[in-house]
């Protein structure tokens, strides 16, 4: 069995809705199964040429109306689930010859388009040399992506348009406070549709830095990005989550995790100690920058010795890499 679900085309409302028992493995194997079809239908698009639309673009998203219906812990997680996704590549693995599946997530803003960070797009594995990319629903059906219809990489956010689906939007709300009750369904570890409860810690204003396609930085920086420290839980395959509040309206996006704590003295390169994760998520302010067209890129700058000394934030913290060949794990 792969999942215990009710037909999607027959939900008026998330209650009443039955569990959903997920078998990871049985979830990859059959979004392997559909993505090794639509590719021999010559469905799916190279990740490399979606990679290359990664630049900063906009597009005119008409928004839905906020949700004011306060939904409890089990109602909630049915609502958000038939809006979240599995965004990750299909690939070629250079390790058994063999096609998998590797996911992260996003989440529904309009019928046919998916909201995710740039980094899921963006990451890649050097060893591997064929890929796609695509987005799968909770019960395994899968969307080829079609296009980056927009994308800001200064806050590691864009739009993406699939094909062949009518999701279930998500509104987009500003203005969420400190002390907010928070809510996330994310994929960390590749633990599919893992639902996690916190609370916006703080919302902090602080800089990216600028990193290259190889991992490089010139010491440059983006200008101050929005984010919220949340305490609800998630890992790197979380990245492009919704973070949502008790009406399922969408606050801000799983962006990265930070150690805060000191390395041992002399050993900058060790895992800071104590470590304590702080996570970080890109404001919903952030993501409605998608939905002007007249959005264009600003340029880098050098920080002034003047501004204020917080330790910058590099995105990209949370894109979850290449895992062990499943089939080689599996012995």
């Amino acid at each position: 069995m792969l999942l215990l679900v009710l037909d999607m085309a027959s939900i008026a409302a998330p209650a009443g809705m039955p569990r959903l028992v997920i078998d990871d493995d049985a979830y990859v194997e059959q979004v392997a199964k559909v993505c090794a079809q639509l590719k021999a239908d010559q469905k799916l698009i190279s990740a490399e040429v979606l990679r290359a639309q990664i630049q900063p673009k906009g597009f005119a998203l008409r928004p839905v109306s906020l949700s004011k219906r306060k939904l409890d812990g089990p109602d909630l997680y049915n609502f958000l689930r038939q809006s979240t996704l599995a965004v990750g590549t299909y690939y070629k693995c250079p390790d058994c010859g063999e096609w998998h599946f590797n996911g992260s997530a996003g989440f529904a803003v309009g019928e046919e388009i998916v909201c995710t960070c740039c980094h899921v797009v963006l990451g890649e594995d050097e060893g591997v040399k064929e890929s796609y990319l695509v987005a799968a629903d909770a019960l395994g059906h899968v969307f080829p992506v079609r296009t980056v219809l927009a994308a800001d990489p200064e806050s590691d956010t864009c739009f993406l348009r699939l094909g062949g689906c009518a999701l279930r939007p998500l509104a987009l709300r500003t203005e969420v406070r400190a002390g907010e009750r928070v809510y996330c369904l994310s994929h960390p570890g590749g633990y599919y549709f893992m639902f996690t409860q916190g609370m916006v810690a703080r919302l902090n204003l602080r800089p990216n830095e600028v990193y290259d396609d190889h991992g490089h930085t010139n010491g440059s920086f983006t200008r101050p990005i929005l984010f919220l420290n949340v305490t609800a839980e998630f890992a790197p395959g979380s990245s492009g989550a919704p973070v949502v509040d008790d009406d399922g309206n969408v606050v801000g996006q799983v962006a990265s995790i930070a150690d805060a704590g000191e390395p041992p003295a002399g050993d900058t390169n060790a895992p800071a100690s104590p470590s304590v994760p702080v996570r970080f998520c890109t404001a919903t302010e952030e993501i409605l920058r998608l939905s002007d067209p007249a959005l264009k890129a600003r340029s880098n700058r050098t920080p002034a010795k003047t501004e204020p000394r917080v330790a910058p934030h590099r995105p990209g913290g949370l894109s979850i890499r290449r895992p062990i060949c499943p089939k080689r794990a599996r012995g």
